[in-house]
């Protein structure tokens, strides 16, 4: 599908949520972000070590004076068209800084959007728990969970601290899980426009 179709350029945030110090699950996310990137999407990177949320009192729509920090996590984030939340695996889920930053902000923001989770450990198995808890919590927020999973085992032998992809034979479950998250991506883009000029 031409990305000619669509008035704007497909807006994707990739969310790194690990806070933790080396953690290795950012690589993904960077990965992500340059290969998403390359095919000319406009991406944003949102690292969460980087923000420093406060601890969750209540969403950002009830607040009279919101904190800045999350004011502009929220803004970035309203304005995209897709997220792909980037976790590793902690006993059995994903991060509490992706729940705190989740909570934050009003369901509206992800609402009908789709959203592919990406869950990544050190083990042989990929995360497959924490994905799961992902795709549940996509749901509660009104999302579209991306079916594709993309699970990154011995994340330390699949990319290196800059991101770059170190084992190429992973590249087909990369590409298979970009590829079904843009065409769900455009598909629900194309719809959108055609309600408003319709």
């Amino acid at each position: 599908m031409s990305d000619s179709l669509f008035i704007a350029p497909i807006h994707i945030a990739v969310i790194s949520g690990s806070t933790r110090k080396q953690r290795l699950s950012h690589r993904a996310a960077l990965f992500l972000k340059e290969h998403l990137s390359a095919k000319n999407y406009f991406i944003s990177l949102i690292d969460l070590s980087e923000f420093q949320l406060p601890v969750f009192e209540e969403t950002i729509d009830k607040i009279d004076t919101p904190n800045e920090t999350v004011l502009h996590l929220y803004q970035t984030l309203k304005a995209a068209d897709a997220f792909v939340f980037v976790s590793p695996e902690y006993n059995g889920s994903y991060t509490a800084a992706l729940k705190n930053m989740v909570d934050h902000l009003p369901t509206s923001t992800f609402y009908r959007k789709p959203i592919g989770v990406v869950s990544v450990t050190t083990g042989s198995l990929g995360g497959m728990r924490g994905a799961v808890q992902m795709q549940n919590l996509v749901t509660a927020l009104s999302g579209y969970p991306l079916p594709q999973m993309l699970l990154v085992s011995q994340v330390n032998k699949k990319f290196d601290d800059e991101g770059r992809l170190l084992d190429l034979s992973f590249e087909r479950n990369i590409e298979l899980f970009i590829d079904e998250l843009l065409w769900l991506t455009q598909s629900l883009a194309h719809t959108k426009s055609c309600s408003v000029t319709g």
